[in-house]
Protein backbone atom coordinates (compact mmCIF):
# COMPACT_ATOMS: atom_id res chain seq x y z
CA UNK A 1 0.00 0.00 0.00
CA UNK A 2 1.30 3.48 -0.71
CA UNK A 3 2.54 5.29 2.06
CA UNK A 4 0.76 7.96 3.72
CA UNK A 5 3.91 10.45 3.69
CA UNK A 6 3.51 10.24 -0.32
CA UNK A 7 -0.11 12.01 1.00
CA UNK A 8 1.53 14.35 3.07
CA UNK A 9 4.21 15.32 0.57
CA UNK A 10 1.84 16.26 -2.01
CA UNK A 11 -0.48 18.45 -0.27
CA UNK A 12 2.94 19.82 1.33
CA UNK A 13 4.01 21.13 -2.33
CA UNK A 14 0.30 21.70 -3.43
CA UNK A 15 0.47 24.65 -0.78
CA UNK A 16 3.50 26.17 -1.97
CA UNK A 17 2.80 25.99 -5.48
CA UNK A 18 1.40 29.22 -6.66
CA UNK A 19 -0.28 28.49 -9.88
CA UNK A 20 -3.57 26.48 -10.09
CA UNK A 21 -2.67 23.94 -13.10
CA UNK A 22 0.41 23.44 -11.41
CA UNK A 23 -1.36 22.27 -8.42
CA UNK A 24 -3.36 20.16 -10.10
CA UNK A 25 -0.60 18.35 -12.01
CA UNK A 26 1.25 17.69 -8.11
CA UNK A 27 -2.40 15.99 -7.33
CA UNK A 28 -2.77 14.23 -10.79
CA UNK A 29 0.66 12.45 -10.41
CA UNK A 30 0.08 11.44 -7.36
CA UNK A 31 -3.51 9.52 -7.87
CA UNK A 32 -1.53 8.68 -11.18
CA UNK A 33 0.74 6.39 -9.29
CA UNK A 34 -1.98 4.89 -6.74
CA UNK A 35 -3.62 1.68 -7.64
CA UNK A 36 -7.11 1.93 -8.10
CA UNK A 37 -8.57 0.33 -4.49
CA UNK A 38 -6.59 3.40 -3.01
CA UNK A 39 -8.13 6.07 -5.09
CA UNK A 40 -11.14 7.01 -3.03
CA UNK A 41 -8.74 7.03 0.31
CA UNK A 42 -6.11 8.84 -1.27
CA UNK A 43 -8.64 11.48 -2.63
CA UNK A 44 -10.47 11.89 0.64
CA UNK A 45 -7.44 12.08 2.56
CA UNK A 46 -5.88 14.93 0.25
CA UNK A 47 -9.46 16.77 0.40
CA UNK A 48 -9.81 15.75 4.53
CA UNK A 49 -13.24 15.06 4.08
CA UNK A 50 -13.22 11.50 5.24
CA UNK A 51 -16.62 10.47 4.40
CA UNK A 52 -19.37 11.88 2.26
CA UNK A 53 -21.36 14.47 3.75
CA UNK A 54 -24.64 12.75 4.06
CA UNK A 55 -23.21 10.06 6.68
CA UNK A 56 -23.82 10.81 10.27
CA UNK A 57 -20.11 10.69 11.34
CA UNK A 58 -18.15 13.48 12.88
CA UNK A 59 -14.62 13.44 14.02
CA UNK A 60 -15.35 14.55 17.70
CA UNK A 61 -12.09 16.25 18.65
CA UNK A 62 -11.58 19.71 19.00
CA UNK A 63 -8.37 22.14 19.26
CA UNK A 64 -8.67 21.61 22.65
CA UNK A 65 -8.17 17.11 22.65
CA UNK A 66 -5.94 17.37 19.53
CA UNK A 67 -3.19 19.77 21.98
CA UNK A 68 -3.79 17.33 24.76
CA UNK A 69 -2.67 14.75 22.82
CA UNK A 70 0.09 16.38 21.34
CA UNK A 71 1.16 17.46 25.47
CA UNK A 72 1.10 13.49 25.98
CA UNK A 73 3.49 12.48 23.48
CA UNK A 74 5.70 15.96 23.66
CA UNK A 75 6.07 16.01 27.58
CA UNK A 76 5.71 19.62 26.80
CA UNK A 77 2.55 21.87 27.55
CA UNK A 78 0.62 23.58 24.76
CA UNK A 79 -0.35 27.22 25.42
CA UNK A 80 -3.58 28.21 25.15
CA UNK A 81 -2.64 30.96 22.49
CA UNK A 82 -0.58 28.30 20.53
CA UNK A 83 -4.07 26.17 20.50
CA UNK A 84 -5.51 29.13 18.82
CA UNK A 85 -3.15 29.20 16.10
CA UNK A 86 -2.73 26.75 13.25
CA UNK A 87 -2.60 23.33 15.03
CA UNK A 88 -1.17 21.81 12.28
CA UNK A 89 2.14 23.60 12.20
CA UNK A 90 2.22 22.62 16.36
CA UNK A 91 2.05 18.79 15.64
CA UNK A 92 4.70 19.21 13.18
CA UNK A 93 6.60 20.85 15.71
CA UNK A 94 5.53 18.55 18.33
CA UNK A 95 6.32 15.36 16.73
CA UNK A 96 9.50 16.67 16.06
CA UNK A 97 10.58 16.61 19.50
CA UNK A 98 8.45 13.73 21.20
CA UNK A 99 9.66 11.99 24.32
CA UNK A 100 7.78 9.15 23.87
CA UNK A 101 8.18 6.83 20.82
CA UNK A 102 6.38 4.26 18.76
CA UNK A 103 7.20 0.14 20.06
CA UNK A 104 7.57 0.05 16.66
CA UNK A 105 9.04 1.88 13.58
CA UNK A 106 7.90 1.92 10.37
CA UNK A 107 6.28 4.05 7.99
CA UNK A 108 2.87 4.18 7.96
CA UNK A 109 0.63 3.56 4.82
CA UNK A 110 -1.95 5.48 3.54
CA UNK A 111 -4.93 3.25 4.71
CA UNK A 112 -3.94 2.20 7.59
CA UNK A 113 -4.46 6.26 8.28
CA UNK A 114 -7.50 6.73 6.71
CA UNK A 115 -9.55 3.51 8.63
CA UNK A 116 -7.57 5.08 12.04
CA UNK A 117 -9.58 8.17 11.31
CA UNK A 118 -12.56 7.03 10.50
CA UNK A 119 -12.47 4.70 13.25
CA UNK A 120 -12.14 7.50 15.51
CA UNK A 121 -15.41 9.24 14.11
CA UNK A 122 -17.27 5.79 14.95
CA UNK A 123 -16.66 5.95 18.64
CA UNK A 124 -19.47 6.28 20.79
CA UNK A 125 -21.15 6.24 24.08
CA UNK A 126 -19.44 5.73 27.61
CA UNK A 127 -15.19 6.09 27.12
CA UNK A 128 -15.67 7.31 23.68
CA UNK A 129 -13.14 10.42 24.31
CA UNK A 130 -10.55 7.77 25.28
CA UNK A 131 -10.73 5.69 22.34
CA UNK A 132 -10.47 8.70 20.38
CA UNK A 133 -7.54 10.20 21.88
CA UNK A 134 -5.61 6.93 21.98
CA UNK A 135 -6.33 6.10 18.44
CA UNK A 136 -5.20 9.76 17.61
CA UNK A 137 -1.75 9.23 19.80
CA UNK A 138 -0.98 6.08 18.03
CA UNK A 139 -0.99 7.72 14.75
CA UNK A 140 1.02 10.71 16.17
CA UNK A 141 3.74 8.48 18.29
CA UNK A 142 4.26 6.62 13.92
CA UNK A 143 4.11 9.72 12.47
CA UNK A 144 7.00 11.36 11.19
CA UNK A 145 6.33 15.49 11.50
CA UNK A 146 4.80 16.62 7.57
CA UNK A 147 2.85 13.64 8.93
CA UNK A 148 1.57 14.21 12.01
CA UNK A 149 1.12 18.10 10.36
CA UNK A 150 -2.09 16.75 7.69
CA UNK A 151 -3.08 14.22 10.18
CA UNK A 152 -4.18 17.13 13.07
CA UNK A 153 -5.28 19.37 10.15
CA UNK A 154 -7.32 16.31 9.05
CA UNK A 155 -8.78 15.71 12.70
CA UNK A 156 -9.85 19.32 12.80
CA UNK A 157 -11.42 19.60 9.45
CA UNK A 158 -8.75 22.87 8.37
CA UNK A 159 -6.68 21.50 5.46
CA UNK A 160 -5.49 25.18 4.15
CA UNK A 161 -3.49 24.01 1.24
CA UNK A 162 -6.20 25.30 -1.46
CA UNK A 163 -7.07 22.17 -2.86
CA UNK A 164 -11.04 22.88 -3.35
CA UNK A 165 -13.25 21.23 -5.71
CA UNK A 166 -12.68 23.06 -8.79
CA UNK A 167 -8.99 22.07 -8.18
CA UNK A 168 -9.68 18.56 -7.53
CA UNK A 169 -11.81 17.87 -10.71
CA UNK A 170 -9.01 19.58 -12.50
CA UNK A 171 -6.77 17.52 -10.99
CA UNK A 172 -9.05 14.35 -11.43
CA UNK A 173 -9.33 15.59 -15.23
CA UNK A 174 -5.44 15.37 -15.82
CA UNK A 175 -4.94 11.97 -13.82
CA UNK A 176 -7.11 9.93 -16.00
CA UNK A 177 -7.56 12.34 -19.30
CA UNK A 178 -11.07 13.65 -18.43
CA UNK A 179 -12.96 16.83 -19.15
CA UNK A 180 -12.69 19.03 -16.61
CA UNK A 181 -16.17 19.63 -16.89
CA UNK A 182 -17.50 16.25 -17.16
CA UNK A 183 -15.17 15.72 -13.37
CA UNK A 184 -17.60 18.59 -12.17
CA UNK A 185 -20.68 17.36 -13.57
CA UNK A 186 -20.24 14.10 -12.23
CA UNK A 187 -19.18 15.62 -8.75
CA UNK A 188 -22.83 16.99 -9.03
CA UNK A 189 -24.41 14.15 -9.63
CA UNK A 190 -22.19 12.03 -6.76
CA UNK A 191 -20.71 15.04 -4.69
CA UNK A 192 -17.38 12.68 -3.06
CA UNK A 193 -14.44 13.37 -5.38
CA UNK A 194 -12.91 9.94 -3.67
CA UNK A 195 -15.87 7.97 -5.83
CA UNK A 196 -15.84 10.77 -8.80
CA UNK A 197 -12.12 9.88 -9.48
CA UNK A 198 -13.05 6.08 -9.50
CA UNK A 199 -15.23 6.70 -11.98
CA UNK A 200 -12.94 8.60 -14.16
CA UNK A 201 -10.36 5.96 -13.73
CA UNK A 202 -12.98 3.18 -14.88
CA UNK A 203 -13.84 5.19 -17.42
CA UNK A 204 -17.23 5.82 -16.14
CA UNK A 205 -17.44 9.40 -16.12
CA UNK A 206 -20.03 9.89 -18.67
CA UNK A 207 -22.69 7.90 -16.65
CA UNK A 208 -23.03 9.49 -13.90
CA UNK A 209 -26.87 9.94 -13.07
CA UNK A 210 -28.98 10.37 -10.24
CA UNK A 211 -29.06 7.43 -8.00
CA UNK A 212 -31.29 7.78 -5.33
CA UNK A 213 -31.31 7.38 -2.31
CA UNK A 214 -27.92 9.22 -2.53
CA UNK A 215 -28.29 12.78 -2.83
CA UNK A 216 -26.55 15.50 -5.38
CA UNK A 217 -25.80 18.97 -5.33
CA UNK A 218 -29.35 20.67 -6.06
CA UNK A 219 -29.20 23.58 -9.22
CA UNK A 220 -28.44 27.54 -8.20
CA UNK A 221 -30.73 30.17 -8.76
CA UNK A 222 -30.06 33.88 -9.52
CA UNK A 223 -31.09 36.07 -7.51
CA UNK A 224 -32.65 38.71 -9.95
CA UNK A 225 -31.96 42.24 -8.36
CA UNK A 226 -34.21 44.12 -10.34
CA UNK A 227 -37.70 42.13 -10.11
CA UNK A 228 -39.89 43.78 -11.98
CA UNK A 229 -37.93 44.03 -14.58
CA UNK A 230 -37.45 40.77 -14.75
CA UNK A 231 -41.33 40.17 -14.50
CA UNK A 232 -42.04 42.41 -17.55
CA UNK A 233 -39.40 40.66 -19.79
CA UNK A 234 -40.27 36.94 -18.96
CA UNK A 235 -43.15 36.16 -21.30
CA UNK A 236 -44.89 33.53 -20.55
CA UNK A 237 -43.20 31.99 -17.52
CA UNK A 238 -43.81 29.97 -14.23
CA UNK A 239 -43.98 31.64 -10.79
CA UNK A 240 -43.90 29.50 -7.75
CA UNK A 241 -44.03 30.87 -4.12
CA UNK A 242 -40.75 30.89 -2.11
CA UNK A 243 -42.16 30.41 1.33
CA UNK A 244 -38.46 31.22 3.15
CA UNK A 245 -38.33 27.92 4.12
CA UNK A 246 -34.77 25.28 4.30
CA UNK A 247 -34.50 24.20 0.95
CA UNK A 248 -34.02 20.57 1.00
CA UNK A 249 -34.37 17.56 -1.41
CA UNK A 250 -36.50 14.20 -0.67
CA UNK A 251 -35.94 10.81 -1.69
CA UNK A 252 -38.41 7.94 -1.58
CA UNK A 253 -37.01 4.36 -2.46
CA UNK A 254 -37.77 1.24 -1.60
CA UNK A 255 -40.37 2.08 0.45
CA UNK A 256 -37.93 4.31 2.98
CA UNK A 257 -37.81 7.93 2.84
CA UNK A 258 -34.32 10.08 2.69
CA UNK A 259 -34.46 13.92 3.34
CA UNK A 260 -31.40 15.91 2.94
CA UNK A 261 -30.65 19.61 3.33
CA UNK A 262 -28.78 21.74 1.04
CA UNK A 263 -25.54 21.20 2.08
CA UNK A 264 -26.34 17.49 2.06
CA UNK A 265 -26.68 16.43 5.37
CA UNK A 266 -28.96 13.30 6.11
CA UNK A 267 -31.82 15.33 7.90
CA UNK A 268 -34.31 12.16 8.22
CA UNK A 269 -34.04 11.22 12.08
CA UNK A 270 -34.78 14.76 12.79
CA UNK A 271 -37.84 14.75 10.59
CA UNK A 272 -39.35 11.72 10.94
CA UNK A 273 -42.84 13.07 10.95
CA UNK A 274 -42.49 14.68 7.86
CA UNK A 275 -40.92 11.32 6.67
CA UNK A 276 -44.07 9.48 7.47
CA UNK A 277 -46.20 12.35 5.47
CA UNK A 278 -43.93 11.85 2.43
CA UNK A 279 -44.43 7.89 2.37
CA UNK A 280 -48.20 8.41 1.13
CA UNK A 281 -47.17 9.66 -1.95
CA UNK A 282 -46.66 6.63 -4.38
CA UNK A 283 -43.56 5.30 -6.08
CA UNK A 284 -39.65 6.10 -6.06
CA UNK A 285 -38.87 9.55 -6.67
CA UNK A 286 -36.42 12.68 -6.02
CA UNK A 287 -38.49 15.97 -4.22
CA UNK A 288 -36.73 19.38 -4.38
CA UNK A 289 -39.00 21.85 -2.27
CA UNK A 290 -38.62 23.82 0.94
CA UNK A 291 -38.97 22.55 4.56
CA UNK A 292 -40.85 24.33 6.48
CA UNK A 293 -42.22 24.56 10.49
CA UNK A 294 -45.46 26.14 10.23
CA UNK A 295 -47.99 27.18 13.41
CA UNK A 296 -51.78 28.70 12.99
CA UNK A 297 -50.67 29.26 9.76
CA UNK A 298 -47.80 30.82 10.32
CA UNK A 299 -44.09 30.16 9.20
CA UNK A 300 -41.72 30.01 11.82
CA UNK A 301 -38.19 31.63 11.79
CA UNK A 302 -35.76 29.77 9.82
CA UNK A 303 -33.83 29.72 13.18
CA UNK A 304 -36.28 27.51 14.26
CA UNK A 305 -35.98 25.06 11.73
CA UNK A 306 -32.38 24.97 11.39
CA UNK A 307 -32.88 24.23 15.73
CA UNK A 308 -35.58 20.96 14.68
CA UNK A 309 -32.58 19.36 12.15
CA UNK A 310 -30.00 20.14 14.95
CA UNK A 311 -32.66 18.50 17.80
CA UNK A 312 -31.54 21.47 20.17
CA UNK A 313 -35.25 21.37 20.86
CA UNK A 314 -35.86 25.36 19.41
CA UNK A 315 -38.66 24.44 18.14
CA UNK A 316 -42.20 24.94 19.20
CA UNK A 317 -44.18 21.76 20.12
CA UNK A 318 -47.01 22.75 18.30
CA UNK A 319 -44.88 23.28 14.91
CA UNK A 320 -46.47 21.45 12.07
CA UNK A 321 -43.44 20.49 10.12
CA UNK A 322 -44.26 21.05 6.57
CA UNK A 323 -42.88 19.86 3.05
CA UNK A 324 -43.54 22.52 0.20
CA UNK A 325 -42.80 20.71 -3.01
CA UNK A 326 -41.74 22.65 -6.31
CA UNK A 327 -40.08 20.00 -8.63
CA UNK A 328 -39.87 16.38 -9.21
CA UNK A 329 -36.72 15.03 -10.59
CA UNK A 330 -36.74 11.30 -10.70
CA UNK A 331 -40.09 9.45 -10.97
CA UNK A 332 -40.04 4.91 -10.94
CA UNK A 333 -36.39 4.95 -12.29
CA UNK A 334 -36.99 7.08 -14.90
CA UNK A 335 -34.14 10.35 -14.45
CA UNK A 336 -36.31 13.77 -15.28
CA UNK A 337 -33.92 16.46 -15.85
CA UNK A 338 -33.91 16.47 -19.36
CA UNK A 339 -37.47 16.45 -19.42
CA UNK A 340 -39.26 20.40 -19.50
CA UNK A 341 -40.12 22.03 -16.14
CA UNK A 342 -43.46 22.01 -17.48
CA UNK A 343 -43.65 18.06 -17.95
CA UNK A 344 -41.83 17.71 -14.73
CA UNK A 345 -44.60 20.13 -12.74
CA UNK A 346 -47.49 17.92 -15.01
CA UNK A 347 -45.89 14.70 -13.32
CA UNK A 348 -45.19 15.95 -10.26
CA UNK A 349 -49.21 17.37 -9.62
CA UNK A 350 -49.99 13.87 -10.99
CA UNK A 351 -47.90 12.04 -8.64
CA UNK A 352 -49.38 14.07 -5.33
CA UNK A 353 -52.97 13.54 -6.30
CA UNK A 354 -55.13 12.52 -3.25
CA UNK A 355 -52.12 13.07 -1.21
CA UNK A 356 -51.42 16.93 -1.24
CA UNK A 357 -53.18 19.28 1.17
CA UNK A 358 -53.80 22.67 0.99
CA UNK A 359 -50.68 25.52 1.65
CA UNK A 360 -49.64 25.57 5.54
CA UNK A 361 -52.64 23.05 6.83
CA UNK A 362 -50.80 19.88 5.19
CA UNK A 363 -47.63 18.16 6.07
CA UNK A 364 -47.14 17.84 2.23
CA UNK A 365 -48.08 20.46 -0.03
CA UNK A 366 -47.72 21.71 -3.56
CA UNK A 367 -45.85 25.20 -3.75
CA UNK A 368 -48.28 27.79 -5.13
CA UNK A 369 -47.48 28.08 -9.12
CA UNK A 370 -48.79 30.81 -11.44
CA UNK A 371 -48.40 29.94 -15.23
CA UNK A 372 -48.75 33.06 -16.72
CA UNK A 373 -47.59 36.00 -19.55
CA UNK A 374 -49.80 38.55 -17.72
CA UNK A 375 -47.34 41.16 -16.23
CA UNK A 376 -50.18 42.25 -13.72
CA UNK A 377 -51.11 38.54 -12.31
CA UNK A 378 -47.50 37.74 -11.66
CA UNK A 379 -46.76 41.60 -9.85
CA UNK A 380 -50.16 40.46 -7.87
CA UNK A 381 -49.00 37.04 -6.45
CA UNK A 382 -45.75 38.68 -5.77
CA UNK A 383 -47.16 41.42 -3.76
CA UNK A 384 -49.34 39.07 -1.93
CA UNK A 385 -46.66 36.37 -0.74
CA UNK A 386 -44.61 39.00 0.21
CA UNK A 387 -47.58 40.64 2.14
CA UNK A 388 -48.09 37.10 3.52
CA UNK A 389 -44.20 37.18 5.18
CA UNK A 390 -43.42 34.93 2.37
CA UNK A 391 -39.83 35.16 0.74
CA UNK A 392 -40.95 35.95 -2.62
CA UNK A 393 -41.07 34.13 -6.22
CA UNK A 394 -38.83 31.73 -7.94
CA UNK A 395 -39.32 32.49 -11.39
CA UNK A 396 -39.27 29.00 -13.80
CA UNK A 397 -38.38 28.55 -16.98
CA UNK A 398 -41.84 26.60 -18.80
CA UNK A 399 -38.96 24.90 -21.10
CA UNK A 400 -36.21 24.73 -18.61
CA UNK A 401 -33.81 21.54 -18.11
CA UNK A 402 -32.57 21.59 -14.25
CA UNK A 403 -28.58 21.44 -13.96
CA UNK A 404 -27.42 19.83 -10.76
CA UNK A 405 -24.89 21.45 -9.11
CA UNK A 406 -24.69 24.65 -11.97
CA UNK A 407 -26.01 28.12 -11.94
CA UNK A 408 -29.63 28.22 -13.72
CA UNK A 409 -29.07 30.40 -16.51
CA UNK A 410 -33.15 31.62 -16.46
CA UNK A 411 -34.43 30.76 -13.18
CA UNK A 412 -34.10 33.00 -10.87
CA UNK A 413 -35.53 34.15 -7.11
CA UNK A 414 -37.41 37.36 -7.46
CA UNK A 415 -37.64 39.27 -4.18
CA UNK A 416 -38.31 42.69 -3.31
CA UNK A 417 -37.00 44.81 -1.02
CA UNK A 418 -39.12 47.01 1.21
CA UNK A 419 -37.78 50.00 -0.92
CA UNK A 420 -38.70 48.53 -3.94
CA UNK A 421 -41.99 47.80 -3.68
CA UNK A 422 -43.29 51.37 -4.22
Amino acid sequence: MPPYIEIARTLEAVSRVERRDDKAEVVASLLKSHPPEMLRPTVRLLSGKLWPPWESREMGIGPENLGEVLEEISSRVVSPEAKRTDLGDLAEMMVQNRSQQALTSSKMDALHVYDALRQISVQKGAGSLFRKRSLLKGLFLNASPIEAKYIARTVLGRMTVGLGPSLMSSAIGKAFSADERLVKRAYSFLPDFGMVALKAFRGEIFEARLSPPNPFRLMVFRRERHPWDAIQRAGRAAYVVRYGGLRVQVHKFNDQVFIYSYQLRNVTPSLQVLAEGVMKVRGNFVLEGEFLLVQQDKILPRSEMVGRINLKGRARDSAIPSFAASDLLYLDGVELIDKSYAERRRLLSRAMEGVAGKPLSAEVFLAEELVSDDQKKAEKLLRRSLDQGFRGLVLRDLDGLYTPGSMSRWDAVIYVSESQRT
